[in-house]
């Protein structure tokens, strides 16, 4: 049932119609999102009246919920399926967020944030899973379509949410829900009968795994690619962090600042034929990685010599291609190695990575800054970059073996 599903084609490209869906619901899971991003810490520190520390703080609660929101979503997948989780979260996350628009209590505030982090991070690794499942022939294609998906969801999102906030906040919770209910209509319509598809044919497999011997997990392998993973986010998440601040040190207004933002959303979106190209001439997903972390390094390495803004455009330009082969071929060698009826739980892990990353990153950078400056956070990002480029190549070693007992189907 999943090859017929992956058989089917979209008008003018053979991306199947469920992937096309899938993409659709990204959008509407992170535009939902992202209409908080912008204005949260704003919110905190206005209209609750609390410090910009304990700003911070309720923002580290929200993250570290969500690490955890991330992997129980990868492990609830494995364990009942798409439609369920989806289902069950999507409702939290509707009825949770609401809660602010009717009340501003500060306790309440970070109630709704720890279990809202949680439910609103369940999504990510499910639909991850389920495109892996649908598009197995896709490989790093099938992440691809759901990583540009997802940036156009940030672009929308942030853009919409600032716009709402202006007028008020409660216009914020109440668009977040809205993009929820959207994203649950099109769960429980267009996409019930593909995950209902895929969930039985999902049950097949387990029982036909149950009668054989059942397929290890390297372990091995995938420790090696979370650690180069996390690694890379540290240094990437700068960009949020320690960059902003410099830059506004050194005379650049914030919204300067936030074009270069702008300018990595429309990158990432002209980019594509590019990506395609090279991804077409260079298949393997290690040598994506490692080439896209080299790219990171260039960027901090513009920034070093940086004395006018043109340099941090192409900075961001660099940073902004090396995401464009990192971030998606992470979670496709996952899929690549991954055992079927485990692909959640691992999808759950690369999430929890990520989510690592970006909460380790701020903390160290800002360490640094204040005891040395910025200069040095950049001298220190490029020799630290070379442990993903040796873990990713680690990583290529340690699977190699695994792939070939997988046979030729599962190397894209």
């Amino acid at each position: 049932m999943i090859r017929a599903l992956s058989r089917r084609k979209h008008i003018q490209t053979d991306i199947p119609l469920v992937v096309w869906l899938l993409g659709l619901g990204c959008l509407l899971n992170v535009g939902g999102l992202s209409l908080l991003w912008p204005v949260n810490s704003i919110y905190i520190h206005t209209s609750l009246h609390k410090s910009m520390a304990v700003a911070g703080v309720v923002m580290m609660v929200y993250s570290g919920t969500g690490l955890l929101g991330s992997f129980i979503g990868g492990w609830l997948y494995d364990r009942f399926g798409a439609m369920r989780v989806m289902v069950f979260t999507l409702v939290v996350s509707c009825l949770v967020i609401l809660l602010p628009a009717f009340t501003q209590g500060f306790t309440v505030y970070v109630l709704v944030m720890a279990v809202f982090g949680t439910a609103c991070a369940i999504p990510f690794p499910v639909l991850n899973a389920v495109v892996g499942h649908a598009w197995p022939a896709g490989g790093r294609r099938s992440f691809n379509f759901l990583y540009v998906s997802n940036n156009l969801g940030v672009a929308i999102g942030t853009a919409l949410g600032g716009v709402m906030a202006s007028n008020s906040f409660q216009a914020v919770f109440f668009g977040i829900a809205i993009g929820y209910a959207t994203l649950l209509l099109l769960v429980i319509t267009a996409l019930r009968r593909p995950l209902h598809a895929i969930r039985a044919q999902l049950h097949d497999d387990a029982s036909d795994s149950q009668q054989g011997m059942r397929t290890p997990i390297p372990w091995g392998g995938i420790g090696i690619l979370l650690a180069g993973y996390i690694t890379a986010w540290v240094v990437y998440v700068q960009w949020q962090s320690t960059v902003s601040v410099y830059m506004q040190a050194s005379g650049y207004s914030l919204a300067s600042y936030s074009l270069l933002w702008t300018l990595n959303g429309l990158f990432i979106f002209l980019a594509q034929p590019l990506v395609s190209y090279v991804t077409r001439r260079f298949p393997s997903l290690s040598t994506h990685m490692v080439g896209g972390v080299i790219l990171f390094a260039l960027s901090f390495l513009v920034m070093l010599f940086a004395h006018d803004y043109e340099m941090y455009v192409v900075a961001m330009v660099l940073t902004t291609l090396g995401e464009i082969f990192v971030w998606p071929s992470v979670p496709a060698a996952i899929a690549q190695i991954a055992p079927a009826g485990r692909l959640g739980t691992l999808q759950g892990l690369v999430g929890s990575a990520a989510t690592c990353g970006r909460m380790i990153g701020p903390v160290l950078g800002g360490v640094l800054y204040d005891h040395a400056g910025f200069h040095y956070i950049l001298l220190y990002a490029m020799p630290t970059l070379s442990l993903p480029v040796i873990l990713f190549l680690l990583y290529h070693r340690f699977t190699a073996p695994h792939l070939e007992e997988m046979g030729p189907e599962r190397r894209f």
